[in-house]
């Protein structure tokens, strides 16, 4: 239209001399028309109305002129400035139409105002055939109704987002992920929908799941496959703990009874931890607290005859160890126990065993302590060389990397402390 308008201005540049010249042949032939009905009394008159003429034809001439010069400078300023508006949009127009995402603009009752070229060639529409057009042209799963429920719920939610598919003019489906913001334009609400086409996010996140659904399927196997593993290990000691039960029931020397009696309690230490990963939901760790208490009982039922009272104080904070280090710090505990019942502990008197293990910083103390007599040389602890204390020495200090330290305290009381962090 504008090629028009400026071939039209270009091509009648005499117009203010061709419309004098039409003025002047009227005027003439007005003047001509009339001579025949004046009288030369009147001849004065018609010379003063040819002057009118002549300067009312230059007048006219020079008014269409000046009126065609600033029309054309109005123009071309208009034609300039639509230049410029159209160059300095070129960028935005670049932008949307490159845009990963099809870029759709809607009136608040859902017809099309706007597609970017990126949606034009997903659907395989000319621009021409979908403006004007509603949304459910090419999304039919919605109606006229919906259409513009959904339009009023993009305009009242921040960052509206949805799944639906598409159609395409070949009839094809794909799904897509829209987002929808509102703005105001020259006083009218407009919608601003973003879809971009999520078939490979989807074919994706299907393999995924795939992978996942394998991944767990191979993890229950082993999990289960672990479980049976820890439940014939710890069969297998029991039925070690068993043969040393009869050979506990045919000795007659005591010694020997003590010896095979720790040996059995040894076994069953070790097997408690193996029945707690059997039994519990992780074949990795375990509940330190759990364990220590279920220990405890074990060895009193053990070692303790129904005569003898014994009360048993447990203060264990909540801490989770992997089986290597449940089975060291059981051992421990295990033979500091022992000790405390065959040595401090009577059946005329009320006994105490505290058992208390707490996470100090990075660090782990545990504290056990009987109220017999104590010991008159400490020292000794630090030199014996039986089985019992020469394990406690090599678990502390060579596995757990710790200190022990022992004292009377109301009774004999042990200290060890290592660190809560395992190694590799």
């Amino acid at each position: 239209m504008s090629l028009i308008k400026r071939n039209f201005l270009n091509n009648n540049k005499h117009i203010p001399a061709k419309f004098s010249v039409f003025y002047l042949i009227i005027g003439v032939t007005f003047i001509y028309f009339i001579y025949d009905q004046l009288s030369n009394s009147y001849s004065s008159t018609l010379n003063l109305l040819f002057i009118f003429l002549i300067f009312s034809v230059f007048l006219l001439f020079f008014i269409l002129t000046h009126m065609q010069k600033a029309i054309q400078r109005v123009y071309k300023s208009y034609i300039e400035l639509k230049d410029k508006d159209k160059e300095r949009l070129i960028p935005y127009e670049f932008v949307l139409n490159n845009s990963v995402d099809s870029i759709y603009w809607f009136t608040i009752d859902a017809k099309i105002v706007y597609l970017n070229d990126t949606a034009c060639n997903i659907l395989g529409y000319g621009r021409d055939e979908l403006i004007g057009k509603y949304l459910e042209v090419f999304d039919t799963n919605f109606n006229r109704q919906t259409a513009i429920e959904t339009m009023q719920k993009i305009k009242n939610t921040n960052n509206f987002l949805l799944e639906t598919t598409q159609r395409k003019k070949s009839g094809d489906i794909f799904p897509v992920e829209v987002s929808g913001h509102s703005f105001i334009f020259e006083g009218k609400e407009y919608i601003c929908a973003f879809g971009r086409d999520i078939t490979k996010k989807q074919e994706i996140n299907k393999k995924i799941k795939n992978m996942n659904l394998e991944i767990q399927r191979s993890l229950n196997e082993k999990e289960v496959l672990l479980k049976e593993i820890h439940h014939r290990v710890k069969n297998n000691m029991e039925i070690i703990s068993s043969l040393l039960a009869m050979q506990l029931r045919r000795a007659d020397d005591d010694k020997i009874k003590y010896i095979l009696r720790q040996a059995k309690s040894r076994i069953n230490t070790m097997a408690l931890v193996h029945e707690f990963l059997y039994l519990g939901e992780n074949l990795a760790s375990i509940n330190l607290q759990d364990y220590i208490k279920r220990l405890v009982q074990d060895i009193k039922e053990l070692y303790i005859s129904q005569n003898t009272k014994l009360e048993v104080d447990l203060h264990i904070d909540k801490i989770i160890f992997s089986t290597n280090r449940c089975i060291q710090i059981g051992m421990v505990i295990h033979e500091l126990c022992v000790n405390s019942l065959k040595y401090a502990f009577k059946e005329d008197r009320d006994n105490l065993l505290c058992i208390h293990i707490k996470k100090i910083g990075d660090k782990i103390n545990v504290k056990i302590r009987d109220n017999g007599e104590g010991l008159k040389n400490i020292n000794s602890l630090y030199k014996s060389e039986s089985i019992g204390m020469q394990l406690i020495h090599s678990i502390v200090e060579n596995q757990l990397d710790g200190t022990l330290d022992f004292k009377n305290n109301r009774g004999l009381e042990c200290n060890i402390i290592f660190s809560k962090e395992e190694e590799e």
